[in-house]
């Protein structure tokens, strides 16, 4: 194989399917990035066997031929470290390649190709496509609240719900939850969780703007596919939590004010929280046509009040300040509606027009 690419262009191309290497693997062969060069253009590979992407790139070849760089994080980095220029990679039948830039010379591994894993084929059962920007802030929205834990799987993904033309977008944790929905063209009801670490990946990748993304799913499987890139991920198995029993719907207390107000005010309990972050809860008390938050820790402590609407009772409430904070920061609109039932039940944050998103934080029991 004998191929030659400008380094941008190949750069980019690696920086996107790097997202599938894994470092911690018993197959060598899956450390590496498959390379097909085929009449104008390669193609590159990356699969940890849960996720895979692939990148086609244009590229002037001299001799069509594929093979496995042994090493792709090694390959990324020599790449990065050539002048901008062209690269000459020429890989022989002993399976080493020689990669040239101007008077720059490595030679490197390679593997068999024949071992490398293919990505999985998907039997389309639905598709649909979205913007980019939709997607991405579909995505921030949502994976914020995308569990951790490995003993609840399912968790560990977001519900794409689709039903009559509406797509619905759920995480959870357990202590908080994201709920997202957009309008999208497709006909299909169905419901999926796919993977919260592979979503971050799609999000890294896409490219801000308007470019249609496609989203096709199998029983097993999903695929994106943006402009020359192939993103493939392992459906998760299982049940979805019912959220929607969860959403509590009676309130004694509904605020509606500027996003920008409460969420300032709870950014600036950070240098006090920051040291023993999540040890110690921020107290936010409301009362008359104020809105509190407190927090003491070993660093010190915060007094911060700022004025609002209260349309209902006197409260105090503890919260975990980084979740309430993520869940303000999330929403992305100007004004907001926080609603409350009581210093042990959830508080409940919505746009103040429209329903495109809800967010659920549970509070934290506040010492005496």
């Amino acid at each position: 194989m004998f191929f030659i690419c400008e380094k941008s262009v190949l750069s980019d191309a690696l920086s996107t399917v790097i997202n599938a290497v894994t470092s911690k693997t018993p197959l060598p062969i899956l450390k590496g990035i498959l390379i097909n060069s085929d009449n104008g253009s390669i193609t590159l590979t990356t699969n940890n066997l849960d996720l895979g992407i692939e990148s086609t790139i244009p590229a002037e070849v001299h001799e069509n031929g594929a093979a496995v760089i042994g090493d792709a994080r090694i390959f990324l980095e020599i790449i990065r470290k050539l002048p901008n220029d062209l690269i000459t990679v020429e890989i022989n039948d002993d399976m080493k390649a020689t990669i040239r830039c101007r008077k720059s010379v490595y030679n490197v591994q390679c593997l068999n190709p024949e071992e490398f894993p293919e990505l999985p084929g998907i039997k389309e059962k639905a598709s649909f496509e979205i913007p980019s920007d939709n997607l991405k802030k579909i995505i921030r929205q949502t994976g914020y609240a995308v569990s951790q834990r490995l003993d609840k799987p399912t968790l560990m993904g977001s519900l794409f719900e689709i039903e009559n033309g509406n797509l619905t977008v759920v995480s959870l944790d357990g202590y908080r939850m994201a709920i997202k929905r957009e309008k999208i063209n497709s006909d299909s009801n169905e419901k999926l969780i796919i993977d919260g670490k592979a979503l971050s990946d799609v999000s890294r990748i896409i490219k801000d703007g308007d470019t249609p993304v496609s989203i096709k799913f199998s029983d097993k499987f999903v695929l994106f596919m943006i402009e020359n890139t192939k993103i493939i991920s392992r459906l998760i198995e299982g049940e979805f939590v019912n959220y929607e029993k969860i959403i509590p719907t009676d309130f004694k207390i509904s605020l509606n004010m500027e996003l920008s107000d409460i969420l300032t005010c709870v950014e600036r309990a950070d240098p006090i929280v920051a040291v023993d972050i999540g040890k110690n809860p921020i107290k936010i008390t409301i009362e008359d046509d104020t809105l509190s938050v407190d927090c003491m820790t070993s660093t010190g402590k915060v007094h911060d009040v700022i004025e609002i609407e209260n349309v209902g009772e006197s409260l105090t409430i503890g919260f975990n300040q980084r979740y309430i904070h993520e869940a303000l920061a999330a929403c992305e609109c100007e004004k907001i509606i926080m609603q409350f039932n009581g210093s042990l039940n959830p508080c409940i944050v919505r746009p103040s027009e429209g329903e495109d998103f809800l967010f659920m934080v549970l509070p934290v029991k506040l010492s005496q």
